[in-house]
């Protein structure tokens, strides 16, 4: 052990009576210690909601969609699907055409989104196929149609009851003739519950050639949706096969479809992350208050540290080492302490929520990076403070500190 470290340990525990200098490095330890394990439990539930979330939608959606600009000039659909299947990282390709429409039956009605795949590809690209609840996912020939659990309640049926889905194709030609709406009755095969209330309640699905059938879209479709190896590399899949498609055809990832959502919650996770540092702030305030005054009672034994020769530099460690000693062990407690509850949590459900929720418990993820964030952004902050009484201790004048009062 090293002087500085002696003494500082001796200023930090040695003290026979308990000073306010004492008092305020306690605080400033509960402080730390506090604000670090409140950050790394909060930045776990926010992670474990992200998770959750993220993982009811690419049950859903794909990880890239492609879809064709309406009235725009471009590659048409066989050369696109060409281009994906000659590209490597895409382990699942499958066209679709998605339009709203009007679904009735028994004097009830409903406008929701149709969506029309091929059954043999719909698995390469979406799970919702293993979310069916009710019958099977399946298309049988007298066009068959499988119904989200929201949308199934709002329309009062079940499985083979039959309802009636009128299109909006050609209705821009009723002005100047009699046209009439394109009607296909469906009878429901299934119902798929995503644990999504959005999707669950506006989303059916119809094999390809019926949904082409009902919205006149023989021969063409609204786009392609994609599986990749690595959801990682969805932002640099989509730069790519936007290049090389080029105009007339838009290319999203699986975050662009939601990204209000993830606005949103960034925000939430930040703000949280902000006002949770405040306690750690106010902490890092009491370690600067602490080592100054230390530095102003200990004014006479800086002067003597300094006639027996030791260098000023040295005085300026000794404190430092005092305020990196301070925050080290509020980190360490506060990391301890975020990690055992987080731990618990995952565990056991310390935390329950009420039987509306689609999961038993608050859910947690601890991730390295945000680990290395609060710890790295903690101590930085306590050897900051700590880096300005020890300037101040450094530049005690010898005289000055060992004049008699």
């Amino acid at each position: 052990m090293t002087v500085e470290s002696f003494i500082a340990r001796r200023y930090l525990y040695g003290k026979k009576r308990f000073s306010f200098i004492n008092i305020i490095s306690l605080l400033a330890t509960l402080g730390i210690m506090f604000g670090v394990a409140a950050l790394i439990v909060v930045m776990s539930v926010f992670n474990g909601f992200n998770g959750l979330v993220t993982s009811i939608l690419q049950d859903f959606d794909p990880h890239l969609k492609v879809e064709r600009i309406p009235r725009s000039e471009g590659k048409d659909a066989e050369a696109v699907r060409t281009l994906l299947r000659e590209k490597d990282g895409i382990t699942g390709l499958s066209p679709f055409i998605q339009r709203k429409a009007m679904a009735m039956v028994n004097g009830n009605s409903q406008f929701v989104w149709i969506k029309g795949v091929p059954p043999d590809s719909l698995a390469e690209v979406s799970r919702v196929g293993e979310k069916i609840v009710l019958g099977d996912f399946r298309f049988s020939q007298d066009n068959g149609i499988v119904l989200g659990e929201g949308l199934a309640d709002e329309l009062r049926v079940l499985v083979g009851d039959t309802l009636l889905l009128y299109s909006p194709a050609g209705m821009e030609n009723m002005l100047t003739q009699y046209v009439a709406p394109t009607v296909l009755r469906c009878p429901v095969t299934g119902i798929y519950r995503s644990q999504n209330k959005v999707y669950d309640g506006a989303y059916a699905f119809l094999s390809l050639e019926d949904a082409q059938t009902l919205f006149r879209m023989r021969g063409h479709i609204t786009g392609f949706e994609l599986r990749l190896e690595d959801i990682d590399d969805s932002k640099q899949m989509q730069r790519t096969l936007q290049e090389a498609i080029g105009p007339g055809w838009n290319v999203l990832t699986w975050y662009d479809l939601h990204g209000d959502l993830y606005s949103v919650m960034a925000i939430e996770r930040w703000s949280a992350f902000i006002l949770l540092g405040i306690i750690i702030a106010v902490a890092v305030f009491n370690i600067l208050a602490s080592l100054t005054m230390l530095v102003l009672e200990k004014r006479r034994d800086i002067g003597i540290l300094r006639t027996v020769g030791m260098p000023s530099r040295r005085i300026q460690r000794l404190f430092l080492i005092e305020g990196v000693w301070i925050g080290a062990i509020g980190v360490a407690a506060g990391l301890v302490i975020g990690l055992l509850i987080t731990w618990l949590q995952a565990e056991f459900g310390l935390f329950r929520l009420d039987a509306m929720f689609i999961i038993p418990a608050i859910p947690v993820e601890i991730r390295l990076p945000d680990i290395a964030l609060i710890v790295a952004g903690t101590f930085g902050l306590c050897l900051l403070a700590a880096w300005f009484p020890a300037r101040r201790a450094r530049n005690v004048e010898i005289i000055d500190a060992v004049r008699w009062e």
